[in-house]
Formats: C-alpha cells, sequence, structure tokens
C-alpha cells in the first residue's frame, strides 16, 4: 500500500497529454516512422525496463510491480523522460492464462484508459485497450498479434472492425552503434514503430505489456 500510496502522491501533479486519433483510412506502413526499442533480453537491474528512441536514448522508463502474485494484483508506471509525465495503470487480476484488465487509477487525471487481454485457450490472445478523448468519445485499438510470435499490427476500430493501421510490433536484430558493442554485432530487439497522429503513450504501454506477458505467460 506505501508502494501504490507513492504513485498517488506522485500523479496529484500530472495530467496526461490529449492524444490524437488516427484516421479511418488505412495508413501506409511507410508512415510508421515513429519507433520505439526495446531489447529483448530484459534486464530489472536499475528497477525499469528502458524503452529507447532511434538514437539511443532512453525515451520511456516502464516499470512493473506485482503485489500478490495469488490474486495478480500488479500496478504498472510508464515515466515519459521527455516531459517527466508519470502514467500509472493497475490491475486486480494480471495471471497467465487468465483475463486480465487494466485501467488507469482513479484520480482526477484518468483519461479512461483500460488494457485487456482476454487468452482464448489454444488461439491466440486477444488484445485490446481504449481511451476517452477530449470530447469523452471512448477511442477503441486492437492488436492483432500473430499466432507464433508476439509481433502484429494494431488497427484503431471502427464498430468492431479494423479501420486505421496505426502500428506494428516486431522482433528485430538490430545493429546500431549505441546498443552493440566490439563482441556483439547485433542485438534481439522489440521495436514499435507508430505513426504521427496515434495514441503514442498508450501504444508503448501495449509494448511492454505485451513483453512482459509473453516473458512470463508464453505465446
Amino acid at each position: 500500500m506505501h508502494f501504490l500510496a507513492t504513485f498517488v502522491s506522485a500523479l496529484s501533479c500530472l495530467s496526461f497529454a490529449t492524444q490524437a486519433v488516427a484516421s479511418p483510412h488505412q495508413a501506409d506502413p511507410a508512415a510508421l516512422s515513429n519507433i520505439f526499442i526495446m531489447r529483448q533480453a530484459m534486464d530489472y537491474s536499475q528497477g525499469a525496463l528502458p524503452i529507447y528512441a532511434p538514437n539511443g536514448t532512453v525515451a520511456y522508463r516502464f516499470i512493473r510491480s506485482i503485489h500478490d502474485p495469488i490474486t495478480g494484483s500488479t500496478t504498472i508506471l510508464l515515466k515519459d523522460l521527455a516531459s517527466g509525465t508519470l502514467n500509472v495503470m493497475e490491475s486486480s487480476n494480471s495471471l497467465c492464462a487468465h483475463k486480465t484488465t487494466y485501467s488507469d487509477m482513479e484520480l482526477p487525471v484518468s483519461q479512461g484508459r483500460q488494457f485487456t487481454i482476454d487468452p482464448d485457450g489454444l488461439l491466440k490472445d486477444q488484445w485490446s485497450f481504449s481511451y476517452l478523448d477530449i470530447t469523452d468519445t471512448q477511442q477503441n485499438f486492437k492488436f492483432d498479434r500473430n499466432y507464433a510470435s508476439k509481433e502484429g499490427k494494431i488497427y484503431h476500430q471502427f464498430k468492431g472492425k479494423n479501420g486505421a493501421l496505426v502500428a506494428e510490433l516486431r522482433n528485430q536484430k538490430r545493429t546500431d552503434a549505441w546498443i552493440t558493442t566490439p563482441s556483439v554485432h547485433e542485438v534481439d530487439t522489440y521495436t514499435l514503430s507508430c505513426a504521427d497522429n496515434s495514441p503514442q503513450v498508450d501504444l508503448v504501454f501495449l509494448m511492454g505489456l505485451v513483453m512482459t506477458r509473453v516473458h512470463d505467460c508464453g505465446l
């Protein structure tokens, strides 16, 4: 409870940035020009997972705290290092093979964010998220994950159907100078490519959720 209270105190002076909504038309994949990168080898030695910009600077830090492994009570922080904004979501049921929901903490700065992971037996998990825009209209998105990997595409949903392609998650081997060493010439990464007008904070949240969920639970 002390851990959660610290988050609540931190959030009292922060606000979420308004996020633009994707066009209802299918996007050219070449337009997914905003890139964020995580290392496949997760290292919690610094207490957070760094999420990098293409030049190697840390754009976000993803922090997950499991309060009760039996019930699945979990809190996730995403800190935007450029703005200093701290985004916090919590779940009471983050368990492998169980339907899991993450929601904004009930605070005045909440945008009504919600992420849902719905396991489907031997079929691939169903991933979706939503938030309320500045007109209090719910905007819905779906992560269409590949069956045999954590790669996939994210679409803006219109009446339950895929609309604009807003982002893509891919496994990549990168050879950037900032991520390699003289003895390691390529590094396995998980890469988010997203459009300029996409809800980037939500997409980075999704990236971290997929990364950690698949690491803990498998595909």
